[in-house]
C-alpha cells in the first residue's frame, strides 16, 4: 500500500511539476514560435474578428440596441494602438531601459483594459453560449493574457541602464500613452461628428451635403450620433428635410435612415 501511496504522490507532483513549468515558460524570457502566433491570433486577429462579428456591443443586433455605443470609439482606437504596440514589441523586441518599461507600461494598460472588458461582458457571453456566439466574449482574457505576458517580458529584459527612476518613468509615460492618445482622440471624433450631425440636423441643404460628405470616413466611429439623425428623421414633420436627413444618411452609411429608424422605434 505504502509503494502505491508512493507512485500516486509521485504521478500528482510530475503532472504538478509539468503543470507549473508549462505556465513559468510563458513569461521567461526566451519566446517560442508557438507562443509568436498565439500572440498574433489572440493579441491582433481575435480582437479584430470580435469588433467585426460583434453582435451586441458596439452595434444593434438580434438582441436589440447595443450595450456600450458610447465607448466604440475609444475603445476601436486603444485596441488599435495596443494592437500596433504589441506587433511592434514582437518586431523590434527588447532595448533600453526607457524602451523596454514604457512599452510595458502601455501594455499592461492594455492587458488590465482587456480583463475589466471580459469581466463585464462575462455574463452576456455565458448567456451568448447558447447562441454559438458567446465565445468570442471571452476572448478578451485570452488577450489580456498575450499584452501582459509581453509587458512582463519587457519589465524583465535587461538593459545597462537600471535606474528606479528611468522604470518608473517609462512605466508612468506608458500607462499615460496608452490611455490619454485615445481618449483625446475620441474626444475630437466625437466633437466632430456632432458638429456634422447637428449641421446635417439644422442647416441649409448645402452645409447639411458638406457635412455628410466630411461624415463618410468617420461612418463607423459615429454609431451614436448616427442614431440621433434616425431619431430627427423619426420626428421631422417637414417632408422636405425629411429627404434631405434620408439622402444625408445614405451618402454617409450607403443604407436606407428608414430601416435604422425602425430598429430605434421598436
Amino acid at each position: 500500500m505504502e509503494v502505491l501511496n508512493l507512485g500516486t504522490h509521485q504521478t500528482t507532483g510530475n503532472a504538478r511539476e509539468k503543470k507549473n513549468r508549462f505556465w513559468r515558460r510563458q513569461f521567461v524570457a526566451e519566446v517560442t514560435t508557438p507562443q509568436i502566433v498565439f500572440d498574433m491570433v489572440f493579441g491582433v486577429v481575435g480582437p479584430i474578428l470580435c469588433f467585426v462579428f460583434d453582435p451586441f456591443v458596439f452595434h444593434a443586433g438580434f438582441v436589440g440596441p447595443p450595450l456600450l455605443p458610447e465607448y466604440q470609439v475609444f475603445t476601436y482606437l486603444f485596441s488599435g494602438l495596443q494592437m500596433a504596440l504589441l506587433c511592434l514589441w514582437l518586431l523590434i523586441g527588447p532595448g533600453n531601459q526607457i524602451w523596454n518599461w514604457t512599452i510595458g507600461g502601455a501594455l499592461v494598460g492594455g492587458g488590465i483594459f482587456c480583463l475589466a472588458a471580459g469581466c463585464v461582458l462575462a455574463p452576456f457571453s455565458i448567456m451568448g453560449l447558447m447562441f454559438g456566439i458567446g465565445i468570442f466574449g471571452f476572448t478578451p482574457f485570452l488577450t489580456a493574457l498575450v499584452y501582459l505576458r509581453n509587458a512582463i517580458r519587457a519589465f524583465r529584459a535587461r538593459s545597462h541602464d537600471e535606474s528606479r527612476f528611468m522604470r518608473a518613468l517609462g512605466l508612468t509615460v506608458g500607462l499615460v500613452f496608452a490611455m490619454a492618445l485615445p481618449a483625446l482622440s475620441s474626444m475630437q471624433i466625437h466633437q466632430m461628428v456632432n458638429s456634422a450631425v447637428n449641421e446635417i440636423v439644422h442647416g441649409d441643404p448645402q452645409h447639411a451635403a458638406l457635412a455628410a460628405h466630411r461624415l463618410v470616413p468617420l461612418r463607423f466611429f459615429a454609431g451614436v450620433e448616427l442614431d440621433q439623425m434616425a431619431n430627427a428623421y423619426l420626428s421631422e414633420t417637414d417632408p422636405t428635410r425629411k429627404e434631405l436627413l434620408k439622402s444625408c444618411y445614405r451618402e454617409i452609411t450607403g443604407e436606407d435612415i428608414e430601416n435604422r429608424a425602425s430598429i430605434l422605434r421598436d
